[in-house]
C-alpha cells in the first residue's frame, strides 16, 4: 500500500529512473483500464471502476484506490472507516497509497492528504508540511519520503514502526505493510524495521544492487538489477520457496499471504495462498503494464494500444517501451 509521485513523460524516451515506492502496490503509467480478481469482499472486484483513464492503482485490505489522469481519485470496497466515503474530490493529486483501513494521497506541492481509520494516529499524525516525494501505508502506521530522501513515519509504534525508522537522507524508495517497513538506498541496499516475527525484517538481504522493494503482511520482496526476485519472511503456502525463478521481472507486489509479479512481456505471475482465487483467477495475457496487491485481491492495468508503461511496485520506477509482439 504505497505511492509513486511521478511526472508525465515523452513517448520518445525509452528508459527513465525516478523515485518510487511500493507497499502492496502502486504504479504510475500512461492512461489505462483496471482489471481485478481474487476476493470480492465488500466489492473489491465487482466494484472496480470502468474506463481507461487510470494512471495509478493501490490495494488496501478490502478496498482499493485508483488515480485518474486529471489527478482525481476513485475508491471502492470496504468503507467501515470512511476509507472510501471520505475520498477527497479534488483534482491534481499525483500519488496514492492504500493501507489496511486508511489512505494517503500526495498533492502537486508534496503535501499529504490522509483519510480513513485513525485509531493509532495514522491519519491525524500526518505531517502538515510539504516537500514529500513518496508515501506508503501499513496496517496502522504510515510513512513518507521527503525530497531530500529522509523518511518520516507516524501512527502505531508497537513494534518500532515509528521509532525504528532509519535516520539520514538519500533514501530513494519506501514500502510498508502490516507492521513493518522497508527503505531502499541509492546503492540498492535495503533497510528494514518493525515487527520481525517471521523474519520479514531480519531476513532482509545484506548485499546491494536491488531496484525495487515490496512488503506483504509477514513477508518482503525485492527485485534485483538482473530482473530476478528475492523474498524473505513467512514461507506459509510457499510465499518464499515458490518465488519464481528467472530474471525477466520488472515489478513486484506483496499481499496478505501471496505475492504478485510482472514480467517484461506483460505477463502476470502469482504465488502463495490461493484461498480467494488470487492465484487461480489471475488474468491471462501479456498486455499488463502495472500491478498492485491488496490483502486477498489483485489489480492490474491494461493500457491503450501502443502505450508506454512506467512501472513502480516497490522501489525505483522504470519507464520501459513495450516489446513488439
Amino acid at each position: 500500500m504505497a505511492l509513486l509521485k511521478g511526472k508525465r513523460v515523452s513517448r520518445a524516451l525509452t528508459v527513465v529512473i525516478v523515485i518510487g515506492v511500493c507497499l502492496g502496490g502502486v504504479s504510475l503509467v500512461n492512461a489505462a483500464g483496471i482489471q481485478s480478481w481474487g476476493s470480492d469482499a465488500e466489492g473489491c472486484v465487482s466494484g472496480t471502476p470502468g474506463g481507461n483513464d487510470f494512471v495509478a492503482i493501490s490495494g488496501g485490505a478490502h478496498h482499493s484506490l485508483a488515480l485518474q489522469s486529471d489527478g482525481s481519485i476513485v475508491s471502492w470496497g470496504n468503507d467501515a472507516y470512511n476509507q472510501v466515503g471520505h475520498t477527497p474530490i479534488d483534482l491534481g493529486f499525483e500519488a496514492i497509497a492504500a493501507g489496511q483501513y486508511h489512505n494517503l494521497a500526495l498533492t502537486s506541492d508534496g503535501s499529504i492528504i490522509p483519510w480513513g481509520a485513525d485509531a493509532d494516529g495514522q491519519v491525524s499524525g500526518t505531517p502538515i508540511d510539504n516537500g514529500f516525494a513518496a508515501v506508503a501505508a501499513g496496517r496502522y502506521h504510515s510513512l513518507a519520503l521527503k525530497s531530500d530522501g529522509s523518511i518520516v513515519s507516524w501512527g502505531n509504534n508497537d513494534y518500532g514502526q515509528v521509532t525504528g525508522t532509519p535516520v539520514g537522507d538519500g533514501f530513494v524508495a519506501i514500502a510498508a505493510d502490516r507492521s513493518h517497513s522497508l527503505a531502499l538506498k541509492p546503492d540498492g541496499s535495503i533497510v528494514a524495521w518493525g515487527r520481525d516475527n517471521n523474519g520479514q525484517v531480519g531476513g532482509a538481504p545484506s548485499d546491494t544492487g536491488y531496484t525495487m522493494i515490496a512488503a506483504g503482511s509477514w513477508h518482503s520482496l525485492a527485485l534485483d538489477t538482473d530482473g530476478s526476485i528475492i523474498s524473505w519472511g513467512e514461507d506459509t503456502d510457499g510465499l518464499i520457496s515458490d518465488t519464481p525463478d528467472g530474471n525477466d521481472f520488472i515489478a513486484i507486489a506483496g499481499g496478505s499471504h501471496w505475492s504478485l509479479a510482472l514480467e517484461s512481456d506483460g505477463t502476470l505471475v502469482a504465488w502463495g495462498n490461493d484461498s480467494y482465487s488470487q492465484l487461480s483467477d489471475i488474468p491471462v495475457g501479456n498486455e499488463f503494464i502495472a500491478i498492485a496487491a491488496g490483502a486477498n485481491h489483485g489489480l492490474a492495468l491494461v493500457p491503450e494500444p501502443a502505450s508506454l508503461g512506467l512501472l513502480s511496485l516497490g522501489g525505483l520506477a522504470v519507464l520501459r517501451r513495450r516489446r513488439s509482439k
